[in-house]
């Protein structure tokens, strides 16, 4: 038995493969609506990667797997259109159906219903936490002065050509270069507020390009 083997025999639990599957959206999820830290990212790829090894030994019903795989969507759609909880609220939805119905009928290939009940129940709890602060902070950009952050250094959480998002304060900003384009990571400087988009050039030694 090689190692592959070994790791799929030890996965080989509906209840296990549950978690994991759980922990990698949670994990993911937390790390759309608080980016930076990327712990949260890393778990949830961890545990996303272990997962697919141990669904691979499992009678799963794809129909439970698309609800589930779906759901990650909403979440991470929730962190850029701000629905006030509207479109979490539907990924929940497909979250309880997905895991109703991720493994086929049969006694041993079922993950325990009340596992289910905690597992989502707990993510229920940690989302809507997630999104009332993301909607706080959306509150806090619409009454932030120009002043109070022009000047300031972002950092390109995607690559500006010459829009994207940037980190700011630990929140996650729509953002326009206002020359060329800038790379993921990439430290700029900013330049002007309108709405919810930040306007944003690049940093260049003794001050701004």
């Amino acid at each position: 038995m090689d190692a592959l083997d070994s790791l799929r025999s030890a996965l080989s639990d509906p209840n296990l493969a549950y978690v994991l599957l759980m922990l990698a959206i949670l994990g993911i999820s937390v790390e759309i609506f608080t980016p930076g830290t990327f712990f949260a990212s890393t778990v949830g790829i961890i545990a996303g990667l272990l997962a697919f090894v141990a669904l691979t030994t499992l009678s799963v019903n794809p129909l439970g797997l698309i609800l589930v795989v779906l759901a990650l969507g909403f979440f991470i759609a929730e962190a850029f259109v701000h629905s006030k909880g509207i479109v979490t609220a539907i990924g929940m939805l497909f979250i309880i159906f997905g895991s109703v119905f991720l493994f086929n009928v049969g006694a041993d290939n079922r993950a325990n219903p009340f596992l289910i009940a905690g597992m989502t129940a707990g993510m229920s709890v940690i989302l809507i936490f997630l999104v009332n602060r993301a909607a706080r902070a959306q509150k806090r950009r619409s009454t932030t002065g120009n002043e109070a952050i022009i000047g300031n250094v972002a950092v390109a959480r995607t690559a500006l050509n010459p829009d994207g998002m940037v980190l700011y304060q630990g929140e996650l900003w729509h953002a326009q270069l206002n020359e060329g384009s800038a790379a993921i990571d990439e430290e700029l400087v900013i330049t002007g507020i309108q709405g919810l988009k930040l306007y944003v050039s690049k940093k260049k030694e003794g001050g701004i390009s």
